[in-house]
């Protein structure tokens, strides 16, 4: 469901192809949100169908595109969408399932792991970092489109806002990295690192 409103708000932004909206959520670019192709494309046709999307076919020799763009209708499930409640969704955190079950492997091999998990989650709050300065200097390309559609009165709110949600990110990377290591030493403590050496 989350995915519908990442794909309206990326949309509201400006109009792209399935391709760029797809580049744009890949997981790889640590954006909020991730998909791939095989889930944009039907959903793209979904909100076709819903009146969400309207999709413009520009046929270039043998190569076809289509470029979507957000309708009224569309913002407006959007705008319900963002002013809603909504219950938290249940996290199923792959590494939280992995270390519960850290005992049941040598020391060394634990800690590997979460030497591992520490150092990625690091990284990844690094990059949201990054990014957050670049969305509070409004420097991103696609925040630069949206702040040339949007009134310069509302420009500060918009990056500051969108800025604090990456600050937020990196916070909780942080969080999970010093988790990680708080278990390490939890590891240390107990003798298992030393069991198997």
């Amino acid at each position: 469901m989350s995915l519908k409103y990442a794909v309206l708000g990326v949309l509201d932004a400006r109009s792209m192809t399935g391709y760029e909206l797809s580049q744009f959520l890949d997981g790889s670019t640590g954006w909020l949100w991730a998909a791939n192709h095989s889930q944009i494309y039907p959903l793209l046709g979904r909100m076709v169908e819903q009146g969400l999307v309207v999709g413009v076919d520009d046929a270039r020799g043998e190569q076809r595109r289509t470029t979507y763009t957000l309708t009224d209708a569309g913002r407006e499930d959007l705008l319900g969408w963002v002013a809603g409640i909504h219950p938290p969704g249940r996290d199923n955190d792959a590494f939280a399932l992995q270390a519960v079950f850290l005992d049941m492997v040598p020391g060394s091999s634990a800690a590997q792991v979460l030497r591992e998990y520490a150092h990625r989650q690091r990284a990844a709050a690094d990059l949201a970092r990054q990014h957050a300065d670049q969305l509070a200097a409004g420097e991103t390309p696609l925040i630069r489109e949206r702040l040339q559609v949007r009134p310069t009165t509302e420009h500060e709110a918009i990056t500051r806002l969108k800025a604090t949600v990456f600050a937020g990110q990196a916070a909780v990377a942080t969080a999970r990295a010093e988790w990680a290591e708080a278990m390490l030493v939890a590891l240390a403590e107990v003798g298992r690192l030393h069991m198997d050496a």
